[in-house]
């Protein structure tokens, strides 16, 4: 019908693809647990892989935040990766300070000391202060700590490597949620 308008371009071609907007838009309405789903997917099979246990559970509540509140300062690149480092860090020195490191872990000896229990009070302790004093909260980080004093995650040079590795990945795989989430 000659002078309505249509949605062709003007050579006739049918328009096939979606234009970016559209596309943007649709992304945007994918449910956070698809997002935090596939994310934990790619960090699983990158680890499976290379034979590494990159996959830890404070990384599920870290894309969580990335992908369901992504304007939240704690899911910014930095809150993420400074407060699991700080979370880290702390872990590492609590294990030295109090001795458990020489302990076994608590999901095999299934039994808390008072030592371990002091580690676990001065790690959370000092990693929430520390993030707060860096600007970097960031609550997942909390369960990266308790993971390392109750024995579940090394504290030794390969499980800093584990760590960093699988907070860099949750971090750049879930600063492209949180940029989609945001884009306009």
């Amino acid at each position: 019908m000659e002078g309505m308008p249509t949605d062709r371009p003007a050579t006739g071609a049918p328009d096939t693809a979606p234009s970016p907007p559209v596309l943007v838009a649709a992304l945007r309405r994918v449910p956070p647990s698809v997002y935090g789903g596939a994310v934990m997917a790619v960090i699983g099979a990158l680890g499976w892989a290379c034979a590494v246990p990159w996959l830890f559970p404070s990384l599920g509540p870290t894309i969580a935040i990335q992908s369901e509140a992504p304007e939240h300062h704690s899911a910014r690149p930095y809150s993420v990766v400074v407060g699991h480092l700080i979370g880290a860090a702390v872990g590492f020195a609590a294990v030295r300070l109090t001795g458990v490191i020489h302990q076994p872990p608590v999901n095999v000896s299934h039994a808390l000391n008072g030592a371990r229990v002091i580690a676990a009070a001065l790690a959370v302790f000092a990693s929430m202060a520390l993030q707060t004093l860096a600007r970097a909260r960031h609550a997942p980080a909390q369960a990266t700590t308790l993971l390392i004093v109750v024995g579940a995650l090394d504290a030794d040079l390969h499980g800093a490597f584990v760590l960093a590795a699988g907070i860099a990945l949750v971090a750049t795989l879930g600063e492209g949620v949180r940029r989609l989430k945001l884009a306009r």
